[in-house]
């Protein structure tokens, strides 16, 4: 993994991709990916923001404070064109935890994007952020995703009363 600093945010490389911060060209992707049915019915929605304005907002705000940490997933080879998101964010009073989130666009989907993402943003995390553990939630019916995770090192803590399925890495050993 190599990472580039940019005005208080770091740009991380993968194999197949660019992590790198929020930009202007992301908004419409971001939007869409928001409103995008499919998405939705797989990851239940996006609770919040729930208007454009305050999508906008959202977009505005610095990622890295208050335990939330975003990058735009973007191919290497066209790190202009944003792929989807992946972000960190906090859990509370348990520091050094957090919960990751990955959304990304259709066309994007089972190409390796995503597991270089994951794999790329948790090493991030536990070697820079110096997190001690990573989870995930993840709907019961979206297995794309509970495998991903599960390909990525994540390993299943169990099934939440709102059914979804509860994912851990503890500690940097973990990974594959």
């Amino acid at each position: 993994m190599r990472t580039v600093e940019r005005s208080q945010c770091t740009d991380l490389t993968g194999e197949k991709v660019i992590l790198r911060c929020v930009e202007e060209q992301d908004r419409e992707m971001l939007i869409s990916l928001i409103q995008d049915p499919e998405t939705i019915k797989i990851t239940g929605g996006y609770p919040c923001p729930e208007t454009y304005d305050h999508q906008m907002s959202w977009f505005d705000a610095p990622s890295d404070l208050g335990g939330n940490v975003r990058r735009i997933i973007a191919d290497k080879a066209q790190p202009q064109n944003g792929l989807g998101i992946i972000a960190f964010s906090g859990n509370g009073s348990q520091k050094q935890t957090a919960q990751i989130y990955i959304k990304l666009i259709k066309s994007a989907r089972n190409r390796g994007y995503g597991q270089d993402a994951v794999r790329v943003f948790v090493s991030y995390g536990f070697h820079e952020l110096q997190l001690n553990r990573i989870f995930c939630r993840i709907l019961e019916h979206n297995t794309a995703s509970r495998k991903l995770f599960e390909k990525c090192g994540f390993c299943p803590e169990g099934l939440c009363k709102d059914h979804t399925y509860k994912y851990v890495l503890n500690t940097p050993a973990d990974l594959l």
